[in-house]
């Protein structure tokens, strides 16, 4: 059974560790959707199908032909995700707090590692930090690569001054961005995950064209949706200034020097794309540390993600958004 953060924390009876999935949730639209799979390992083996059968004709008192599908495996590997929030006792102690230092602090490490997990869910690359999982931008150039073409797709637009600039370049858009939504199993990817001023181009754009849905999430807080997609952003990096989906990309082959992407998922445990951890979340108040004036506050996580179609992620790239939209 498929289990998302949303469904623990809806169970979830300790107070502190509630309080970490409920900020983890408010933080990540991704932590909303993604399923998880307890795999109780560091590792995982996907088999996924390579080809299929032949299947044939036969005449009359004839037999047919022999024919196996093939299969392939990869291994999906666990990274450890997690951080200490301490604060020393003088700080607890200090009755000119306006706030509780300890749940303060708490409450600033679990928003970083919000953002941490979002950052890595795109842009992680385990060939420059083998500690860190891979992330979307590897795994469709991965695909690319293998000859799934179609889950790389160039925006193509002609204008340097962004896709809402004219009706031609927003209908070019439109036709791109349905291209990446046909790409997936089933035509309808959950989420749709792009920067801030992108997703405000979007908005824009399917709002001119009589297009725009709206829906709630868990918070009561409005989402965007064109079709059966939700739209996203993905929000900034720990630091709170970086774009973790910034408009400065400078591919080889995108149709602008530069621009920005969108990532396209389909979510399914063993049939599409998940998250894996070893075991689940562990927060632990671990109290006064020996030796040190110091109260410590620990999150544990060891997690990736894994995939086991091609066809459950895509990337629409070469976006230039117009910022004054």
């Amino acid at each position: 059974m498929a289990f998302t953060l949303a469904d623990y924390a809806n169970v979830e009876t300790d107070t502190l560790r509630k309080s970490v999935l409920d900020t983890l949730l408010m933080e990540s639209d991704v932590l909303q959707d993604l399923p998880w799979e307890t795999i109780g390992a560091l590792a995982t083996t996907i088999v996924r199908i390579q080809d299929l059968p032949s299947v044939g004709f036969r005449r009359v008192n004839e037999g047919y032909s022999s024919s196996d599908g093939t299969l392939e495996q990869n291994v999906e590997t666990i990274s450890l995700m997690g951080l200490y929030a301490d604060v020393d006792k003088a700080i607890i102690r200090a009755k000119n707090n306006i706030q509780d230092a300890r749940a303060l602090q708490q409450q600033m490490m679990v928003k970083a590692m919000s953002y941490n997990f979002n950052d890595k869910f795109i842009n992680g690359d385990p060939e420059t930090d083998p500690d860190e999982f891979k992330g979307l931008e590897q795994r469709v150039g991965d695909l690319n690569s293998a000859g799934f073409t179609s889950q790389y797709i160039d925006n193509g637009g002609t204008s340097g001054d962004g896709v809402n600039l004219n009706s031609a370049e927003r209908q070019n858009f439109l036709d791109k961005f349905e291209q990446a939504q046909y790409s997936i199993k089933g035509h309808n990817p959950e989420r749709a995950y792009m920067n801030n001023s992108t997703l405000r181009v979007t908005r824009s754009i399917l709002r001119r064209e009589g297009l725009l849905d709206t829906t709630k999430d868990q918070f009561d807080r409005v989402v965007n949706m064109y079709g059966s997609t939700k739209l996203s952003d993905i929000g900034v990096k720990a630091d709170q200034t970086t774009e973790i989906l910034p408009n400065s990309e400078t591919l080889e082959d995108a149709g602008a020097a530069e621009s920005t992407s969108i990532y396209f998922c389909k979510y399914g445990i063993g049939e599409f794309f998940w998250g894996i951890e070893e075991y689940p979340m562990e927060v632990e108040d671990i109290g006064r540390l020996e030796g040190s004036p110091v109260w410590r506050t620990e999150v544990d996580w060891p997690v990736g993600l894994a995939q086991a179609d091609p066809y459950s992620i895509a990337r629409l790239y070469a976006i230039i958004p117009n910022a004054s939209t």
